[in-house]
């Protein structure tokens, strides 16, 4: 889990979780142990989990347009674009469904396929 600081410095090498919520709720929590549970999963397709001071200072840095009282989490791809944002809680296999169907990752099972005997 880290800070949201520079979304800049994940572009083209992760994919990024990002937790919101306006104060340390139950659901966030549920959020994050469900992901912190699937710790391989989220390595194998290059998944960072961030959780931003503030909703106003990520959208400063990413120009993300967010309710207020958004609770959720938004998924943003190796090539900067968000890809999902849902309200809590999100089943782990939701995101990974949504990640292997996107090109780039098909790309990179590909290649991880050919690299094996």
């Amino acid at each position: 889990m880290g800070n949201a600081q520079d979304l800049a410095s994940y572009k083209w090498k992760n994919r990024v979780i990002i937790l919101f919520s306006n104060t340390n709720s139950k659901l966030m929590n549920q959020q994050f142990r469900l992901l912190n549970e699937q710790v391989a999963s989220l390595q194998d397709r290059d998944i960072v989990v961030l959780t931003p001071n503030s909703v106003d200072q990520l959208s400063h840095k990413k120009n993300i347009k967010l309710e207020e009282d958004f609770v959720g989490l938004i998924l943003i791809g190796k090539d900067g674009g968000i890809k999902l944002k849902k309200s809590f809680v999100v089943e782990p296999e939701v995101i990974f469904n949504l990640v292997d169907s996107m090109p780039m990752r098909r790309a990179e099972i590909r290649k991880q396929n050919k690299g094996q005997p």
